[in-house]
């Protein structure tokens, strides 16, 4: 099910912040969206997600996170666009990448109107 690869997704993403003052605040409110992700409280997580945007604008996890809660929200232009930015901010990184194309594949079809596969959802 979609609901259940894009709460991994989001547990995969949750780590790796620096140390300093106001990362380790983005550190907090992106353990919080998690775990409101996780529970599939997505407008909580989407709220966490950006607050911690505001603290860490540049952050590809967190924008990759955003993106993630706003398609489980049905909010998929804007996750289109957060997805692109995500993977401006971080061309390398795999997750981020595999988030992207998924996600593309979702929408073009959706676009086309052939209803998508259920093959879970992205991982934050």
């Amino acid at each position: 099910m979609r609901w259940s690869v894009m709460a991994v997704a989001l547990a995969v993403l949750a780590g790796g912040c620096a140390s300093s003052g106001s990362v380790a605040s983005a550190d907090v409110e992106i353990r919080a969206g998690v775990r409101a992700a996780t529970r599939e409280y997505w407008q909580e997580a989407l709220f966490r997600f950006q607050r911690a945007q505001q603290l860490e604008p540049e952050n590809s996890k967190v924008l990759n996170n955003i993106a993630v809660s706003l398609e489980a929200l049905g909010r998929y232009e804007e996750a289109l666009g957060m997805y692109k930015k995500a993977l401006e901010k971080s061309p390398s990184n795999t997750a981020v990448k595999r988030n992207y194309a998924r996600f593309a594949e979702f929408y073009t079809s959706l676009a086309r109107g052939v209803k998508p596969k259920e093959n879970g959802r992205a991982k934050p």
